[in-house]
């Protein structure tokens, strides 16, 4: 693992201790019937695991750690994906929230060059129900029939909104771009539409994920598809 992950690690450990007493506390363990990434698989079609935990305080200064079970080829056994984020937020008014932050991807197992990426976001949030935002990719690798692995820098664009009914269940739907352009000359466009239900800790959320047929040009094999994703989380 090299310096970016564990200075992000750091600077979570080693923050004011006045700071982190004040602030809230949270995390999550969720089973899902696959890993997926803008659309794409990163479990090769397998169900994952994932957990995280994440501290935000009273002026917006937020930072998490989460970890996945992964295997983004099928030729590789699955593994573990880590990110490290610290990011800081401004409040736009009463109702909305605009925020940046940097985020550290780790493989460890893997070919580390290859699964190795940074991201920087921007985001803007409406009352916790509509978001949008902007991430930006320095570097990353990826890999694409009839291109081969290439590495350049990417960018994404996402647009999602939520609304809470009665006895515990929500609904939702977004979408977003992803520009490949810098890699392969071209970009893909995906999205979801979904309902969940949720009971003290617990939540239960399905699904339907539909990228466009450029992503399965764009990605390896059998990896970009139409689906239905479950994903069972406890909160804590």
């Amino acid at each position: 693992m090299r310096r970016p992950f564990l200075l992000l690690v750091a600077c979570l450990l080693l923050a004011p201790q006045a700071t982190l007493a004040a602030s809230q506390w949270g995390g999550s363990v969720m089973l899902a019937s696959n890993h997926l990434q803008r659309g794409v698989s990163r479990s090769s079609n397998d169900p994952s695991v994932s957990a995280e935990a994440h501290v935000q305080s009273a002026d917006l200064w937020f930072a998490g750690l989460w970890a996945s079970t992964s295997r983004v080829r099928q030729a590789e056994p699955t593994t573990v994906e880590l990110a490290a984020t610290v990011g800081l937020g401004t409040a736009l008014g009463a109702d909305w929230v605009v925020r940046g932050s940097y985020s550290h991807y780790e493989t460890p197992w893997q070919d580390p060059d290859y699964y190795r990426y940074d991201e920087l976001m921007v985001d803007l949030r409406w009352r916790e129900a509509l978001l949008l935002s902007a991430t930006w990719s320095p570097e990353i690798a990826r890999y694409a029939p009839g291109f081969g692995a290439q590495r350049g820098h990417v960018q994404a664009y996402e647009i999602s909104y939520q609304h809470s009914l009665r006895g515990g269940f929500r609904t939702w739907a977004g979408g977003g771009y992803y520009d490949l352009s810098d890699l392969f000359g071209d970009g893909y466009w995906y999205g979801s539409i979904g309902a969940g239900w949720g009971r003290g800790p617990w939540q239960l959320d399905v699904s339907y994920v539909h990228p466009d047929a450029s992503a399965e040009r764009l990605s390896a094999p059998g990896l970009a598809r139409r689906r239905a994703l479950a994903q069972l989380s406890f909160a804590f």
